[in-house]
């Protein structure tokens, strides 16, 4: 039986995974073809501003951090 969590404030690694991604996929329009490299340039660094200011959107909770243990 899958555990639920008791209260909705917390978010599992995995939800908060799933919410990144649909978020960044909302973030993207349909590309259209630059005519040159440096157009083709552009429309990137576009399309990653976009991305970065949507997920700078989302609130994530100290709890969803990932633990990391380093060992020397």
């Amino acid at each position: 039986m899958k555990r639920q969590n008791p209260t909705p404030a917390r978010m599992t690694r995995r939800q908060l995974a799933g919410a990144m991604l649909a978020t960044a996929a909302a973030a993207q329009a349909p590309p259209s073809p630059p005519a040159t490299p440096a157009g083709e340039f552009e429309a990137a660094r576009e399309q990653n501003q976009r991305t970065a200011e949507t997920l700078a959107k989302v609130q994530v909770p100290i709890e969803a951090e990932p633990a990391f243990h380093f060992t020397p």
